[in-house]
């Protein structure tokens, strides 16, 4: 199976909502945010969303929404990389890789440094995939806000200069 990426635009907001919402319902614990927030938001606060960051979706070849992942710009010239979700069916299939290569992409066209994230300590999956991509740990851990119980990972790919 191949995969098509392209950037959302607001107008996909509902297309990214409902991928978001699935990402909240199916891993709760993976995320800052939880279900039962998001859900009530309006579709301007995801239209707002859209706009104010660089988010990308990922497609398979039914023209099915597959995965999502967001890159946000940090101070130090980092770009963080947030609410990444690849579908269990899509799992495996080198989504994730295509959606962090979308995001190193415009980093590198920014000059930025490094594409920063943070993953729960017990996602091992994830973390076997973002190190696959290059990423490692940076030391810094933390625990999650709403959710002391769980511990986070800071991880961090170099960009080429």
């Amino acid at each position: 199976m191949t995969f098509t990426i392209r950037r959302a635009e607001p107008s996909d907001w509902e297309a990214c909502r409902a991928i978001r919402l699935r990402s909240l319902l199916e891993e709760p614990q993976a995320y800052q945010s939880q279900y039962e927030t998001e859900a009530h938001f309006e579709p301007d606060q995801w239209r707002q969303r859209l706009a104010s960051a660089a988010s990308y979706l990922v497609f398979d070849d039914d023209h099915v929404l597959a995965g999502i992942a967001t890159g946000l710009w940090a101070a130090d010239r980092d770009m963080l990389v947030v609410g990444m979700y690849v579908a269990p069916e899509a799992r495996g299939q080198n989504c994730a890789h295509l959606l962090l290569d979308a995001i190193a992409d415009l980093a590198v066209r920014g000059q930025g440094r490094r594409l920063v994230l943070e993953v729960a300590e017990f996602n091992t999956r994830a973390t076997r995939s973002y190190r696959s991509y290059g990423f490692v740990e940076t030391g810094r851990r933390r625990t999650m806000d709403r959710d002391p119980s769980i511990t986070e990972i800071e991880l961090a790919y170099p960009l080429p200069s």
